[in-house]
């Protein structure tokens, strides 16, 4: 791998520009896509037209994963209230046992199952079709939409953090977005398919974690 340092030149695609733009290497916060944290300090190329970063070298990626893992091991978000009555509904129906632990538990174990078993392309489409049923809902009962919205907050360790980033990387969602939709996995297959595969592991993860 070439080591690039602070004043290399080069040339990259510039999407502001929307141009081949030359370049320059310097060292730069970055903000990360979905707005939540920054990786500080990082080699960056930067347009020599418009200033934007452009480019980022190999010997940098594994600075901006250390960081997005540190700022990750608090997953916040504030969602719309009926995402987390939804979730709930789920934890009720696979086990009697109360507390809000039990949110990071089935979140944390989807993250894993989805990044195992590459399930990024099925999020999308499974939100959308929630969202739709959620909209349709209000419709029937001549409900308006509502606005309120509850904050959800997960303290989580690096492995959990590591899985959420894979997530975030693969499917290209914002941190609510990909939380909204992993939600929507659960509220399919626990409460609409009734999935007792998925029901059973989830009990077990319960009496696991007591």
């Amino acid at each position: 791998m070439n080591i690039l340092f602070e004043g290399d030149t080069g040339q990259a695609l510039c999407e502001h520009c929307q141009a081949v733009v030359t370049l320059h290497y310097t060292r730069r916060d970055v903000p990360f896509s979905d707005g939540q944290g920054s990786a500080r300090d990082i080699l960056v190329g930067v347009c020599d037209g418009c200033g934007t970063v452009v480019a980022i070298p190999p010997q940098s990626t594994p600075a901006i994963r250390e960081a997005r893992k540190q700022q990750l091991k608090s997953i916040e978000a504030r969602l719309p209230a009926v995402y987390l009555d939804v979730l709930d509904a789920a934890l009720q129906a696979v086990s009697n046992e109360e507390g809000a632990h039990l949110r990071k538990l089935f979140l944390a174990h989807y993250f894993q199952w989805l990044v195992r078993a590459r399930q990024f392309e099925a999020l999308r489409p499974t939100h959308q079709a929630f969202a739709q049923a959620l909209e349709a809902q209000c419709r029937q009962r001549g409900l308006p939409a509502s606005g309120a919205t509850r904050r959800l907050s997960l303290k989580v360790n690096p492995y959990v953090a590591e899985d959420f980033l894979v997530l975030l990387r693969q499917t290209q969602m914002s941190q609510t977005d990909l939380l909204k939709a992993v939600i929507a996995r659960i509220q399919a297959d626990v409460l609409v398919d009734r999935d007792q595969q998925v029901i059973e592991a989830l009990q077990r993860l319960v009496r696991v974690a007591g």
